[in-house]
This record gives C-alpha cells, structure tokens and sequence, in this order.
C-alpha cells in the first residue's frame, strides 16, 4: 500500500489511534502517514534476530511518540529492559538506542527521507537499514544528528555490529524468507 500523507487536525498520538487496527499511522512534522503494516514481521525480522542481546530489549513494530510525532519503525531496541509506555499503553514515549528499518517499494522514500533524519533529531544513537531485494544490511551511527555508515553486510555475511557488537546474527536465513 502507498502511504497517504495528509495534514493533521488532532493532536497526532489521538489521530493514529482513530485509524483501523489493520493501517499503520506515522506523524511527522505535521503530516499523517497511513501505510499496511511494517514488513518485519511478514518477514520473520524477529527469527533472524532470536533474542535481545543480554542487556537489552527490543521489539517489532512500536509505536514511537518522539515529541509531537508518531514512528512505527521495524524493530526498536533499548538497553537496559523494557521502556515506559505513556498512560494510555499504546505508545512508547523512551527513546530507543536502536532502530531497524526494513525497505520495501512502499516505505523506503518515507523510511529514508523523513524518518531516518527524524530519529537522527529525537537522538537514537544506532539504526540499521535493511534492503532485503539488494540483500544489503547497512549500520548506522548516530553523530550530532548525521548519520555515519559504520559497516555494510551483504548476502550471506554474518553480522557483528553496534550496537549489539558481540552477538552474531546470521543473514542467510532471512533472505530466504524474502
């Protein structure tokens, strides 16, 4: 599904929540993005990742209130246990450490123009970029609200990589998935 952009009128956290359980609702800088839901887990994101790293705690598909804006990336991860969620329960108002975005024809414009620059913003120190049709892994670093490419993984590469530099994630088996 292609995203629909449209200029908000409530406050964005009470406008994601009027849309369907089955759309996804993004809004950043003003704008409502309504797209299908992530692929991450279409795609088997969380078997290819198996569990967080000692330390840490992620999962797929949070709701993300950065501010005024609403983000729903793939996967998200924070260090030190699970993060608060505000009072109503559905969003996650803790920055997370790290970040993982899965492309797709539909949301790699709006992934890599409008929200990767907005979590650089909102201070996320570590995002991965995944190509699944280039079988590309990009891992990225956060700096003064720039991000800096650390390393690239390809195919049947295994990832050791920020911020989880000890584990070892295996790629093979998620490209199979695609």
């Amino acid at each position: 599904m292609r995203h629909a952009a449209t200029r908000r009128t409530l406050a964005p956290y009470e406008e994601v929540q009027t849309l369907p359980h089955y759309l996804v609702g993004e809004a950043l800088d003003g704008v409502l993005y309504v797209s299908s839901p992530p692929i991450a887990r279409k795609q088997g994101m969380t078997p290819l990742l198996g569990r967080a790293p000692e330390g840490w705690w992620w999962t797929s598909e949070p709701r993300l209130l950065l501010g005024e804006d609403v983000l729903v990336p793939d996967l998200a991860g924070w260090m030190s246990g699970r993060p608060p969620t505000l009072p109503d329960g559905s969003f996650i108002d803790h920055v997370p450490d790290w970040i993982c975005e899965v492309l797709t024809p539909a949301t790699a414009k709006l992934d890599l123009t409008i929200k990767l620059p907005r979590y650089a913003r909102a201070g996320i120190r570590n995002a991965w970029i995944i190509n699944p049709v280039h079988r590309v892994v990009e891992v990225f670093r956060q700096d003064h609200e720039r991000w800096v490419l650390l390393n690239t993984f390809v195919s049947e590469d295994r990832v050791r990589a920020d911020p989880f530099g000890k584990a070892e994630l295996v790629l093979a088996p998620f490209w199979t998935q695609v």
